[in-house]
């Protein structure tokens, strides 16, 4: 169910991505494409390679494979990997609705005059 909800609220913050990117004229499928993706690694890569970690150091330290399904709080780590997701996909939009800040336009120097006499 946990995870029904993360990708949900993936998909909300990905079309606020999308939006966002639209509105000033920044690369709408690419910021798109980036907030899914990040929204995605988070919520299921993250969590596989933490649980990978917590038991390879639970069997190092001599525990059964019994005590590490009891041990592992797994429920947690995905209720933290989702709000971390969650909240890089509001970080990303943020970044998106910052505006860009316009490069100062400087005139450009004198066209060289090559026939002139010396």
């Amino acid at each position: 169910m946990l995870n029904i909800i993360g990708f949900a609220l993936i998909i909300v913050v990905t079309v606020f991505a999308y939006k966002t990117a639209k509105e000033y004229q920044r690369s709408a499928i690419g910021w798109t494409a980036i907030t899914f993706v990040a929204g995605i690694s988070i919520q299921i890569i993250l969590p596989i390679f933490i649980v990978i970690l917590i038991a390879i150091a639970m069997r190092v330290s001599g525990s059964s494979v019994e005590q590490q399904k009891e041990a592992i709080p797994i429920f947690t780590i995905s209720a933290v990997c989702v709000v971390l997701s969650v909240v890089a996909g509001f970080l990303i939009v943020r970044y998106l609705a910052k505006i860009p800040e316009e490069k100062p336009f400087d005139t450009p120097p004198a066209p060289l005059n090559f026939n002139q006499p010396s």
